[in-house]
């Protein structure tokens, strides 16, 4: 008896060339869809939709939002449909996780505290899934030849543009060349073809006003400037860490001053640390131990042990973002949103300084250590 054959590879997953694009662009739609709804009930006093007992809450639009964002690409094929999909998964996932409190609780409560805390782990969750995928995989020939039909399904609407012939190109060149398949570098060799024989040109599109705008920022950004940002950076980040301890210590010592009164100035809502004192004695001890790591990093980078502060402060950073800001959104709710982009903005700017500055320190000392060895 013959068995039939099976291709399992054909149930592997592709991952498309432009995915890192979409998560983000549904990531940011998400966290913009939060901010608006609830400044905006925050500022009307949480107006309802409906009358008497009915109330549509706008959980049910996020769901429909959601739903449309997952109907439109089984229904239609244009690549270009991926981005408005993306911006209302964003906007629906929004519109439906900003009212996750009243469904964990018996009570309906829009405002129980853990809600800001689910929001920010679905954040974080995301992010860690941007990671993911950002990280090179291995080159497969099956997988260019999918991302390259995608390609040349635009070229019969309109001609390729230079970057998108250009990539084309060297993709199918290096499924040619790798591949052990022949099918598939047959069929890379039929689309390679393909493209080269268009005789349509497209001229080459003047760069984003955005990606001027970088362009500019990067001419502007030397060492010396983005040394100064990110000191400046991390020590606004310790003050804000050391801001709640210092408040607590002066309730205590001086009760009523006008500074306790300056610093306990919050907007939005604020959990009570008397609900909830196990979480908040954790959460000013992380302040505390962090706070005063940020500062000890700024005075190193000042005093030029930059690689030495460049990992304290990241690793610091990272602590905030997994830990500490989850008790800060339970106890201050999204009053915490800013001080999460700026420890964002930050990380980004150590990050791009250890990467930029202090990579050919570290492959200058390795050398020199492995000189030393060999002597």
């Amino acid at each position: 008896m013959q068995l039939k054959q099976t291709y399992t590879s054909v149930w592997t997953l592709i991952q498309r060339e432009d995915a890192v694009r979409y998560i983000l662009v549904s990531l940011f739609s998400f966290i913009g869809t939060v901010s608006v709804v609830r400044s905006y009930l925050a500022l009307t006093g949480y107006p309802q939709i409906g009358s008497g007992q009915l109330h549509i809450a706008h959980v049910l639009w996020g769901g429909i939002i959601l739903y449309v964002a997952a109907i439109l690409p089984l229904i239609y094929l244009n690549p270009r449909l991926h981005m408005l999909c993306a911006v209302l998964s964003g906007v629906g996932m929004g519109l439906f996780l900003d009212e996750v409190g009243k469904f964990i609780t018996r009570e309906y409560d829009y405002f129980f505290p853990a809600a800001a805390p689910i929001m920010y782990v679905f954040f974080l969750l995301i992010i860690i899934l941007v990671v993911m995928i950002r990280r090179p995989h291995k080159v497969d020939g099956r997988a260019e030849l999918v991302n390259a039909l995608e390609i040349v399904r635009e070229q019969l609407y309109r001609p390729l543009e230079p970057a998108e012939r250009k990539h084309l190109e060297k993709d199918m060149a290096s499924v040619i060349a790798t591949d052990a398949d022949t099918h598939h570098r047959e069929v890379a060799g039929r689309l390679l073809d393909l493209v080269i024989a268009d005789p349509r040109t497209s001229p080459e599109p003047l760069p984003s006003w955005w990606l001027r705008l970088i362009d500019r920022w990067e001419s502007w950004l030397t060492e010396l400037r983005l040394s100064w940002l990110l000191g400046l950076g991390i020590v606004a980040l310790g003050i804000l860490n050391l801001k709640n301890p210092l408040q607590a210590w002066l309730e205590h010592v001086i009760p009523g001053s006008p500074l306790v009164v300056f610093l306990q100035a919050h907007t939005g809502r604020e959990i009570s640390p008397s609900e909830a004192p196990g979480l908040y004695a954790l959460r000013v001890g992380l302040e505390v131990m962090i706070g005063l790591i940020l500062m000890a990093s700024a005075g190193l980078l000042a005093a030029g042990r930059k690689r030495l502060a460049c990992t304290l402060s990241y690793f610091s950073i990272l602590v905030s973002l997994v830990a500490l800001d989850m008790l800060l959104f339970y106890f201050e709710q999204f009053s915490t949103v800013g001080i999460v982009l700026l420890q964002f903005v930050v990380l980004f700017g150590v990050i791009l300084y250890r990467n930029r500055y202090l990579k050919g320190d570290q492959a200058q000392s390795v050398n020199a250590n492995k000189k030393n060895n060999r002597v």
